[in-house]
């Protein structure tokens, strides 16, 4: 079992659907940025969905974080925290107007 901040790693995460050259390839994300998401990035979304169960503190903080994000009350607090949301808002659906 491999810690990454805290973290249990598991297989890589890609996300084709918002990101279909990768995360790294987008623009959106630094390179640390982009190898850390690709290494904990499944591993936080099992969490936010409640498919895992937290393994340790920190990983209870961060289940703790999702249901506060829901409800908007609560800002990340670390690392992960902060990268997790920023990747939330950049898949967030957003509508488009059209003028015509």
């Amino acid at each position: 079992m491999k810690l990454i901040h805290g973290f249990i790693a598991e297989a890589p995460f890609y996300d084709d659907a918002h990101f279909p050259r990768g995360f790294s390839k987008s623009g959106n994300f630094t390179i640390i940025e982009s190898e850390l998401l690709t290494q904990v990035g499944k591993r936080l979304f099992m969490l936010e969905q409640g498919f895992s169960t937290p393994e340790n503190t920190v990983e209870e903080q961060f289940v703790q974080f999702c249901k506060a994000q829901i409800e908007g009350e609560l800002e990340g607090q670390n690392k992960v925290e902060l990268l997790w949301q920023k990747y939330k808002k950049l898949t967030k659906f957003k509508p488009f107007h059209s003028l015509i």
